[in-house]
């Protein structure tokens, strides 16, 4: 009989085929992305950390080697002893697994306690508690009160992280009752499919990413060509309607279907290779630019434990930046960057000693006091350029000017006043410059996204960085003199129909 453990239960809630997948097709699952990784690493943390609030706890999976039936034993026993606090308590039942994150006596009363490192309760979070509930309670030890401990996103860190002011614990009964019937129907339904041994016949839907992108969408999406309605810009439910009448392709979409100006092109360039420029448009937006140019760009980690004092949990915390200096021409005069080691952040730094400071001051050494300050997507780094005000007020005024003189390379990609086919639905970056220069590429580069820069430095923060790390540095260094050098490659572009 198969055994539906918490996760396999959402995995089928969002998709009865995933879950099939989940259990007879895990060839078809891709590797885990260091991305995910650090998500998953950071969960654990998380739950590690959120048993300080409830201290003396037993852990009943402590030495279990995969054992989980000893686990299921030792929660049992020790509730049936009186133990106050149980962590990864372990129940089953016929067909129905779960480990809770802490089961505590409050006062004669059974907590249940689920912790996640999310900042507020969402709809997947009250049905995979309301599984476990109806696990717990059909093993005979329902909780009398359910709760959800999740991240304070209002908290700031000062000196060594206060459990108490850093979780929130959310009471969340009445809605994990009102989901026992719904639970009860899919357990029984979810179980039946498995045991029927086939494939279940699901058709692809807006379910193959909510809640969560689909580990097998390349598998159940793979009739699609590759250039399909799915790829259309800002489609706002247009993708969904043309794939519902049975159009797959973009240079199928019927020229009587309403599409607005950048969809319009995109279309056309899929079906004409044509090209698009709003000269005069363009033409006004390259004359704002004032020399020396500075191409821009910061990477950043966004912890949910904050590693420096001052910080909340989330915030965007600069730790690299790139810098290319150019004429009004584009023509590259100078390159700049910042990247401390990793060991600089940490709690109980002098603000001269705090790495965000001293990006700040080697930015004073590195923009000129005059020139329009470029980067893609301009809204990102002026937000951490906010935050650094806010961190450090003396510095106001001199980041403020920064700000003032900012110009956004993404507004004309964004506006359609220039389109390649080759972008296709995208203004990013990653999708504009290639279809500049296809000669330019990440391919050759070690660290070759932004993701990735972020989860491997702030495995270095953390102290969990097991590679070598004087190649990696200049991995990363490289990876974000390619991001400006990029921009730089865009304004070239532009200035060439000015």
């Amino acid at each position: 009989m198969p055994n539906l453990s918490k996760s396999r239960f959402v995995s089928g809630a969002q998709c009865e085929k995933k879950l099939f997948f989940d259990v007879n097709r895990k060839d078809l699952k891709p590797p885990v992305s260091t991305q995910k990784q650090a998500l998953f690493d950071a969960g654990h943390a998380i739950g590690f950390l959120a048993q300080q609030m409830f201290q003396g706890g037993l852990d009943a999976t402590s030495e279990m080697n995969g054992n989980w039936s000893l686990a299921i034993d030792r929660t049992k026993s020790w509730i049936q002893k009186g133990q106050q606090t149980i962590y990864e308590a372990a129940f089953s039942i016929p067909s129905g697994f779960a480990a809770l994150d802490i089961l505590h006596n409050q006062n004669g009363e059974r907590w249940a306690i689920e912790v996640k490192s999310s900042t507020s309760v969402k709809e997947y979070h009250l049905n995979d508690a309301a599984f476990q509930y109806f696990v717990m309670n059909n093993a005979g030890f329902n909780p009398d009160r359910f709760f959800l401990m999740h991240i304070n996103k209002q908290y700031v860190r000062n000196g060594n992280i206060d459990v108490q002011n850093l979780f929130h614990l959310e009471e969340i009964t009445q809605q994990v009752l009102e989901r026992q019937s719904w639970v009860s129907a899919t357990h029984q339904r979810l179980v039946q499919m498995l045991v029927n041994g086939s494939e279940p016949q699901v058709a692809i839907g807006k379910h193959c990413s909510d809640p969560f992108s689909c580990d097998y969408q390349h598998h159940c999406w793979k009739h699609l060509p590759d250039n399909n309605v799915f790829n259309l810009y800002s489609p706002s439910g247009k993708d969904w309607q043309l794939y519902g009448a049975g159009v797959l392709a973009i240079d199928d979409i019927p020229v009587e279907f309403p599409l607005n100006h950048r969809q319009q092109l995109q279309v056309e360039g899929a079906k004409f290779q044509q090209s698009y420029f709003d000269k005069q448009a363009i033409n006004e937006f390259v004359s704002q630019f004032i020399a020396p140019l500075h191409f821009f760009d910061f990477e950043t980690v966004n912890p949910v434990l904050p590693v420096l004092d001052g910080t909340r949990p989330f915030q965007q915390i600069p730790f690299q930046y790139s810098l290319h200096v150019s004429d009004i021409n584009g023509n590259i005069q100078d390159h700049f960057e910042f990247l401390p080691d990793p060991s600089a952040f940490k709690i109980g730094l002098s603000m001269e000693e705090d790495p965000r400071y001293q990006l700040i001051q080697q930015l004073k050494s590195n923009i000129a006091q005059t020139g329009s300050i470029v980067a893609y997507n301009a809204s990102f780094e002026i937000g951490r350029l906010k935050d650094l005000a806010a961190s450090f007020p003396q510095e106001e005024a001199f980041l403020q000017s920064l700000i003032d003189r900012f110009v956004d390379l993404l507004i004309p990609f964004k506006k359609a006043w220039f389109y390649l086919p080759e972008m296709g639905g995208s203004a990013s970056i990653k999708s504009v410059l290639p279809a500049i220069d296809p000669q330019f590429s990440y391919a050759d580069l070690k660290v070759n996204n932004g993701g990735d820069a972020s989860s491997i430095y702030l495995a270095g923060i953390n102290g969990m960085f097991q590679e070598e790390w004087t190649s990696t540095r200049e991995a990363l260094l490289r990876y974000c003199k390619r991001d400006s050098e990029g921009m730089v490659v865009v304004y070239r572009a532009l200035k060439g129909l000015y």
